[in-house]
């Protein structure tokens, strides 16, 4: 019994030491000696039986948060400590009654601090400091959210679309790039749009296409073109995953055509490559299929933007060689047989309603040239070559008079 009573004598003892400690702790705290309160905290939470008091982690929560404002103190993350000390804090008192009182304001002024020592380094160009700061900001945040906490009528949104944003932004400025591109995800998942978020969806894109993630690069490209539909990179994504290989990419360019019938741009590009693939040096197999192709293609370019100068241009071009291939036929008839001065004769037919075809295209070419103010070298080649086209043309139908025109406007061009 004797040694009952002295254990609980000890028990009693301890107990009334530790109330002694805490209210030595509360007046520092009042006085504003917070190293002095840290010291007496610490070595009170030392302690395994004073771990599990909530007031003593409310305590050093509080130590901690004022110690965390001085910013000579680099010894260690005085903020994380002091969220961690008041998380520890409700978990002990399910109740919350400190943190009540107070309205969970010093969880509201941890978030405010990384956020502003965030906003202070990127500002510096220390995108390293800033991203450990808005990580930080979020996850304090996200722990007030998730508890419902408001204060003064205000509370923190389910995303707080800013924040996640720079914490993004500083994350790849920082060359950390895997870990940059969940926040952007974020924003993305949530269908975000507007001149803040536009650039999130190619860089997502871009990013799972490098890692080789055909399902993460196919949906953030589908909401990419859902929201910015008139944005060119989805479609130069798309063409890049065909490679180099030239048939899947003019087999993908003429899907992509297919599916953006109004985008002279885009049908332009195509034709552009399908003429250097079928004019190349190797004659492809399917010549006279892939010749229909890009006629399909170049038409399909000048019905969205009848005054593309470039369409116009390739065009002639296109027909230029298909004259040239109906004359190579013409000539390879060396019979004088009937049915051979025929088909001479209709190969002459095609090849004047061809010349009428270019004159058309030509024509609408020079006129775009000509409004063009500063002409840079691509467009002055493109445009001595449409005036040389007119040239023979009113040369082959003997119209001297308007051949000279065109052949001045040559000889004028520098």
């Amino acid at each position: 019994m004797r040694k009952l009573i002295l254990s609980a004598f000890f028990m009693a003892a301890g107990t009334v030491l530790f109330a002694q400690n805490l209210n030595d702790i509360q007046e520092k705290i009042s006085k504003g000696k917070y190293d002095e309160a840290k010291e007496k905290v610490d070595k009170v939470l030392t302690e395994p039986k004073f771990q599990k008091n909530a007031n003593a982690w409310y305590y050093k929560g509080v130590v901690y948060n004022e110690l965390a404002k001085d910013t000579t103190k680099k010894d260690m993350d005085y903020r994380m400590e002091a969220f961690n000390a008041f998380k520890k804090y409700q978990e002990l008192d399910p109740k919350n009654v400190l943190m009540t009182l107070e309205q969970n304001g010093r969880l509201f002024q941890i978030y405010e601090g990384y956020y502003n020592q965030g906003i202070a380094a990127f500002n510096t160009k220390n995108y390293d400091k800033a991203f450990s700061d808005f990580k930080n900001a979020l996850t304090v945040k996200d722990y007030v959210y998730e508890k419902k906490y408001e204060i003064n009528g205000f509370s923190f949104p389910a995303i707080d679309t800013q924040l996640v944003n720079l914490a993004g932004s500083a994350g790849m400025l920082a060359k950390q790039e895997d870990a940059a591109i969940p926040y952007f995800a974020i924003l993305a998942d949530a269908k975000l749009k507007g001149d803040d978020f536009k650039d999130i969806y190619p860089i997502l894109v871009d990013y799972y296409g490098r890692k080789n993630d055909a399902t993460n690069k196919a949906k953030y490209l589908a909401i990419g073109q859902e929201l910015y539909p008139e944005n060119p990179y989805w479609l130069a994504s798309q063409l890049e995953a065909a490679g180099d290989d030239k048939g899947k990419r003019l087999d993908m360019y003429k899907e992509l055509v297919a599916k953006n019938p109004n985008n002279s741009d885009l049908a332009t590009d195509y034709g552009v490559e399908l003429f250097n693939y079928i004019y190349g040096k190797d004659k492809p197999a399917n010549y006279d299929e892939r010749k229909a192709e890009l006629t399909a293609a170049l038409q399909a370019a000048i019905n969205a933007n009848p005054q593309s100068a470039q369409a116009n241009f390739v065009m002639t071009q296109h027909i230029s060689n298909d004259i040239y291939d109906m004359q190579l036929d013409y000539q390879a008839i060396k019979g004088t047989k009937p049915e051979d001065v025929k088909k001479k004769q209709e190969l002459n037919k095609k090849i004047d309603a061809r010349y009428e075809d270019l004159f058309k295209f030509a024509n609408t070419a020079v006129q775009q040239y000509e409004k063009m103010t500063d002409l840079k070298a691509v467009d002055k080649a493109n445009y001595r070559s449409v005036l040389n086209q007119m040239v023979d043309y009113y040369t082959m139908k003997k119209q001297a008079d308007k051949a000279k025109v065109y052949n001045d406007k040559v000889k004028n061009l520098k």
